[in-house]
Protein backbone atom coordinates (compact mmCIF):
# COMPACT_ATOMS: atom_id res chain seq x y z
CA UNK A 1 0.00 0.00 0.00
CA UNK A 2 0.98 3.71 -0.49
CA UNK A 3 1.54 5.82 2.01
CA UNK A 4 1.26 9.84 1.45
CA UNK A 5 4.12 11.56 3.31
CA UNK A 6 3.27 14.68 3.71
CA UNK A 7 6.06 16.49 5.64
CA UNK A 8 8.02 15.58 3.13
CA UNK A 9 6.00 16.67 0.34
CA UNK A 10 5.39 19.99 1.92
CA UNK A 11 9.10 20.55 2.10
CA UNK A 12 9.76 19.64 -1.69
CA UNK A 13 7.07 21.96 -2.48
CA UNK A 14 8.46 24.70 0.17
CA UNK A 15 12.00 23.98 -1.71
CA UNK A 16 10.66 24.30 -4.79
CA UNK A 17 8.45 27.71 -4.27
CA UNK A 18 11.86 29.01 -2.70
CA UNK A 19 14.04 27.77 -6.02
CA UNK A 20 11.44 29.42 -8.56
CA UNK A 21 11.21 32.90 -6.49
CA UNK A 22 15.25 33.20 -6.51
CA UNK A 23 15.46 32.06 -10.20
CA UNK A 24 12.34 34.61 -11.17
CA UNK A 25 14.41 37.83 -8.95
CA UNK A 26 17.33 36.83 -11.27
CA UNK A 27 15.79 37.25 -14.08
CA UNK A 28 14.53 40.17 -13.34
CA UNK A 29 17.26 41.65 -12.06
CA UNK A 30 19.42 40.54 -15.47
CA UNK A 31 16.84 41.63 -17.76
CA UNK A 32 16.42 45.59 -15.72
CA UNK A 33 20.56 45.79 -16.15
CA UNK A 34 20.46 45.04 -19.76
CA UNK A 35 17.56 47.20 -19.96
CA UNK A 36 19.68 49.88 -18.21
CA UNK A 37 22.52 49.42 -20.79
CA UNK A 38 21.08 49.13 -23.51
CA UNK A 39 19.70 52.37 -23.15
CA UNK A 40 22.56 54.71 -22.99
CA UNK A 41 24.77 52.84 -25.98
CA UNK A 42 26.76 55.00 -28.04
CA UNK A 43 26.31 55.72 -31.70
CA UNK A 44 29.51 54.70 -33.84
CA UNK A 45 31.74 55.52 -31.46
CA UNK A 46 29.91 58.83 -30.33
CA UNK A 47 28.36 59.71 -26.67
CA UNK A 48 24.61 59.97 -27.33
CA UNK A 49 24.48 61.94 -23.71
CA UNK A 50 26.95 64.77 -25.66
CA UNK A 51 25.12 67.65 -27.10
CA UNK A 52 27.83 68.42 -28.80
CA UNK A 53 28.32 65.04 -30.66
CA UNK A 54 24.80 64.26 -31.11
CA UNK A 55 24.31 68.30 -32.85
CA UNK A 56 25.44 67.39 -36.43
CA UNK A 57 23.27 69.77 -38.87
CA UNK A 58 20.86 71.31 -35.92
CA UNK A 59 17.39 72.54 -37.79
CA UNK A 60 14.94 75.02 -36.37
CA UNK A 61 11.79 72.91 -35.48
CA UNK A 62 9.83 75.21 -38.21
CA UNK A 63 12.09 74.21 -40.68
CA UNK A 64 11.80 70.66 -39.72
CA UNK A 65 8.05 71.04 -39.90
CA UNK A 66 7.91 72.80 -43.71
CA UNK A 67 10.44 69.64 -44.94
CA UNK A 68 8.10 67.40 -43.39
CA UNK A 69 4.98 68.71 -44.56
CA UNK A 70 6.70 68.56 -48.19
CA UNK A 71 7.18 65.11 -47.50
CA UNK A 72 3.68 64.33 -46.59
CA UNK A 73 0.75 67.53 -46.33
CA UNK A 74 -1.49 65.47 -43.90
CA UNK A 75 0.97 66.03 -41.14
CA UNK A 76 -0.24 67.98 -38.20
CA UNK A 77 1.74 69.53 -35.88
CA UNK A 78 0.43 71.73 -33.08
CA UNK A 79 2.68 72.89 -29.67
CA UNK A 80 1.84 71.44 -26.80
CA UNK A 81 0.27 74.26 -23.88
CA UNK A 82 1.26 72.21 -21.09
CA UNK A 83 4.90 71.91 -22.48
CA UNK A 84 5.24 74.24 -25.27
CA UNK A 85 9.01 72.77 -25.50
CA UNK A 86 7.30 70.05 -27.32
CA UNK A 87 5.43 70.02 -30.55
CA UNK A 88 3.25 66.88 -31.37
CA UNK A 89 2.71 65.45 -34.42
CA UNK A 90 -0.64 63.85 -35.74
CA UNK A 91 -2.42 62.55 -38.56
CA UNK A 92 -6.26 62.84 -39.05
CA UNK A 93 -8.06 59.46 -39.43
CA UNK A 94 -11.29 58.58 -40.28
CA UNK A 95 -13.39 56.68 -37.70
CA UNK A 96 -16.30 54.84 -38.16
CA UNK A 97 -19.14 55.97 -35.53
CA UNK A 98 -21.47 53.36 -33.66
CA UNK A 99 -24.35 54.92 -35.98
CA UNK A 100 -22.43 53.75 -39.04
CA UNK A 101 -21.36 57.49 -40.19
CA UNK A 102 -17.49 58.33 -40.53
CA UNK A 103 -15.88 60.99 -38.24
CA UNK A 104 -12.29 62.13 -38.84
CA UNK A 105 -10.08 61.87 -35.85
CA UNK A 106 -6.76 63.46 -34.79
CA UNK A 107 -4.20 60.69 -34.14
CA UNK A 108 -1.03 61.46 -31.94
CA UNK A 109 1.85 59.94 -33.84
CA UNK A 110 4.85 61.45 -31.87
CA UNK A 111 6.41 64.45 -30.20
CA UNK A 112 9.12 66.27 -30.94
CA UNK A 113 11.59 69.69 -30.06
CA UNK A 114 9.59 73.17 -30.46
CA UNK A 115 12.69 74.96 -30.61
CA UNK A 116 16.31 73.99 -32.01
CA UNK A 117 16.52 70.05 -32.79
CA UNK A 118 20.12 68.54 -33.11
CA UNK A 119 19.91 66.15 -35.80
CA UNK A 120 20.53 62.86 -33.09
CA UNK A 121 18.71 62.62 -30.81
CA UNK A 122 20.59 63.09 -27.31
CA UNK A 123 19.74 60.97 -24.51
CA UNK A 124 20.12 62.47 -20.89
CA UNK A 125 21.42 60.13 -18.52
CA UNK A 126 21.01 59.43 -14.84
CA UNK A 127 21.85 56.57 -12.74
CA UNK A 128 20.38 53.64 -11.06
CA UNK A 129 21.28 51.42 -8.56
CA UNK A 130 21.11 47.63 -9.17
CA UNK A 131 22.04 44.64 -7.01
CA UNK A 132 25.88 43.63 -8.48
CA UNK A 133 25.57 41.32 -11.29
CA UNK A 134 28.92 39.04 -10.36
CA UNK A 135 26.25 38.00 -7.09
CA UNK A 136 23.84 36.74 -9.52
CA UNK A 137 22.66 33.38 -8.80
CA UNK A 138 25.10 32.90 -5.72
CA UNK A 139 23.32 31.92 -2.17
CA UNK A 140 23.68 35.44 -0.27
CA UNK A 141 21.24 36.89 2.56
CA UNK A 142 19.36 40.31 1.31
CA UNK A 143 21.14 41.83 3.63
CA UNK A 144 24.52 41.43 2.39
CA UNK A 145 23.98 42.45 -0.90
CA UNK A 146 25.97 44.45 -2.72
CA UNK A 147 24.35 47.73 -4.83
CA UNK A 148 26.21 49.22 -8.01
CA UNK A 149 25.61 52.63 -9.73
CA UNK A 150 24.78 52.26 -13.90
CA UNK A 151 23.71 54.63 -16.18
CA UNK A 152 20.35 54.63 -17.45
CA UNK A 153 18.27 56.87 -19.58
CA UNK A 154 16.52 59.86 -17.92
CA UNK A 155 15.14 61.69 -20.49
CA UNK A 156 15.53 63.01 -24.55
CA UNK A 157 16.46 65.85 -26.98
CA UNK A 158 14.45 64.26 -29.70
CA UNK A 159 16.72 65.19 -32.97
CA UNK A 160 15.30 65.28 -36.47
CA UNK A 161 16.87 62.17 -37.78
CA UNK A 162 14.45 60.05 -34.90
CA UNK A 163 11.38 61.80 -36.17
CA UNK A 164 12.11 61.04 -39.90
CA UNK A 165 12.90 57.19 -38.89
CA UNK A 166 9.36 57.04 -36.58
CA UNK A 167 7.55 58.45 -39.67
CA UNK A 168 9.06 56.21 -42.06
CA UNK A 169 8.48 52.95 -40.08
CA UNK A 170 5.12 54.10 -39.83
CA UNK A 171 4.80 54.67 -43.90
CA UNK A 172 4.06 58.09 -43.33
CA UNK A 173 6.72 59.42 -45.52
CA UNK A 174 9.20 57.43 -48.01
CA UNK A 175 12.70 57.58 -48.92
CA UNK A 176 12.66 59.43 -52.02
CA UNK A 177 11.32 62.70 -49.70
CA UNK A 178 13.51 62.40 -47.17
CA UNK A 179 16.68 62.49 -49.85
CA UNK A 180 14.99 65.39 -51.69
CA UNK A 181 13.92 67.59 -48.52
CA UNK A 182 16.55 65.99 -45.57
CA UNK A 183 19.62 64.49 -47.46
CA UNK A 184 19.68 61.08 -46.79
CA UNK A 185 23.69 60.49 -45.72
CA UNK A 186 24.41 61.68 -41.94
CA UNK A 187 26.38 64.74 -41.43
CA UNK A 188 28.48 62.13 -39.16
CA UNK A 189 28.84 58.51 -38.99
CA UNK A 190 25.62 56.69 -37.43
CA UNK A 191 25.41 53.38 -36.90
CA UNK A 192 21.43 53.51 -35.40
CA UNK A 193 20.66 55.59 -38.63
CA UNK A 194 21.86 53.05 -40.96
CA UNK A 195 20.21 49.99 -38.53
CA UNK A 196 16.62 51.53 -38.53
CA UNK A 197 16.88 53.30 -41.88
CA UNK A 198 18.16 49.46 -44.54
Amino acid sequence: MLVLDTSAQQNWQQAAKVESSAALRQKALIDELQSNSISVGDDAGRDTGSLLAQMGRPLASQEVQRRLHLCNPKLIFERSAAYPELTGVYIEKDERLPTGGWQKRKVHLLGMESGIMPEFSVLHKTTKQVANPELFGKEKPQRDIDWVNVPTFASETRGWRTVLVRLLHLGLIVQMDVEKYFDWTPSQQSEKWYNMTR
